[in-house]
């Protein structure tokens, strides 16, 4: 059917189903947000390192492992940009009200 012939599609489907709930519950937290901004950055550096191996030992050509290797640190500079705006505008907001209460 589909041309699911095994089970591994609800598995995975099932795992980034109880991440995103998981993350659902915490992710108002500025140190939740971090990490996994830095674990996805570790996971890209990770292929990086993976595409780069691939192109030297000659399973893939050079040009596919640097188009793949550019998209992943793309990815990663991206997420680490956007969580450390996130965390930075959140404690200014937090500063903000800190003021407002003092006043």
């Amino acid at each position: 059917m589909l041309g699911l012939h095994d089970i591994q599609y609800l598995y995975e489907f099932l795992f980034w189903v109880f991440i995103y709930l998981s993350l659902r519950l915490v992710w108002h937290l500025p140190r939740v947000r971090l990490a996994y901004g830095i674990a996805v950055a570790i996971f890209n550096f990770a292929a990086i390192v993976m595409y780069t191996i691939s192109s030297l030992s000659g399973q893939m050509g050079a040009l596919d492992a640097f188009a793949f290797a550019f998209l992943h640190s793309m990815v990663s500079v991206v997420m680490l940009t956007l969580i450390y705006k996130e965390n930075k505008i959140d404690k200014e907001k937090r500063d903000l009200k800190e003021e407002k209460i003092l006043k």
